[in-house]
């Protein structure tokens, strides 16, 4: 397999939220302690951003062509040219401390959205789905909200929670925990599910990107130049590649000025393609 290349030397604090947007033919991402906005071409290799007013984590499609974004004072609608933000409504919103993390589409037009407490200090996060007539809670007690992705039948959702490490699978009505990860692998943040329902799973503290199978099997492993790895999304054209985000957030300056890729944008070509991204309908 090839190395990962780093198409984007942005720099961030915390790069998540990444989303293959293909109605633009663009990869977005977030900067989250950065309050940014990032764009990535893959035709033109040109990288842009905007500034945002507040902190943001996760990005989705809506069906009606806006921009959803996950963001301290809730869930909202992005201009992505100007960053202007609209927000629609809130999950939680008489939980002081809490803010949205992580988030994704799913095939029937749900949104699933997980919160946390600012700064891990609790475990006072939840799991919600969206409904026409609003939220509905399917779990709580959770630390950080991370890798959230479902299978490429849908019948599968896949979230991660990452202080216990552990990846949790909902199917069938039923929640169970495919996979707990300690120091033999390492700390699992943000995640994406190929095609073929394999998982691709950051690894934040390793500087790994961990393929494993629908049970939780690992199979593979990618090398990043850089400690802090956390989200990857398979986007272009033809969905064959792999984008990586990273981060600067625990580094001293001195490790920031050793290591300039830290915090970057990468792309890797892969075997597989990852699935297209579904469009939200109802937002709550």
């Amino acid at each position: 397999m090839e190395q990962p290349i780093c198409v984007d030397q942005a720099r961030a604090g915390c790069g998540e939220g990444l989303l293959w947007d293909d109605r633009a033919g663009l990869i977005r991402w977030v900067d989250i302690s950065g309050e940014r906005l990032h764009a990535h071409d893959p035709a033109t290799g040109s990288n842009s951003s905007v500034a945002m007013p507040c902190l943001i984590s996760a990005l989705a499609l809506h069906q009606d062509g806006g921009l959803l974004i996950a963001t301290a004072h809730g869930l909202g609608c992005v201009d992505a040219d100007t960053g202007k933000v609209d927000i629609l409504g809130h999950p939680e919103p008489g939980l002081a401390g809490n803010r949205l993390n992580d988030m994704v589409a799913g095939p029937d037009g749900a949104l699933w959205l997980g919160t946390m407490s600012e700064g891990a200090k609790a475990p006072s996060g939840s799991l919600y789905r969206s409904a026409e007539a609003g939220w509905d809670r399917l779990m709580s007690g959770t630390t950080i909200s991370n890798g959230l992705d479902v299978s490429p039948d849908g019948r599968r959702l896949y979230f991660i929670d990452s202080v216990p490490g552990s990846l949790h699978c909902h199917e069938d009505g039923a929640w169970r925990i495919i996979r707990s990860f300690g120091d033999d692998i390492g700390r699992p943040d943000g995640m994406c599910v190929d095609r073929d329902g394999n998982l691709w799973i950051a690894i934040c503290d390793r500087g790994q990107v961990i393929g494993m199978t629908p049970d939780g099997k690992p199979f593979d492993c990618i090398q990043l130049p850089c400690q802090i790895v956390t989200n990857c999304c398979f986007g272009g054209p033809d969905l064959d590649r792999l984008y990586i985000t990273t981060g600067t957030f625990s580094m001293t300056e001195a490790e920031k000025s050793a290591n300039p890729l830290a915090g970057g944008l990468f792309a890797l070509p892969m075997p597989v393609r990852g699935k297209p991204p579904h469009r939200v309908r109802w937002t709550g």
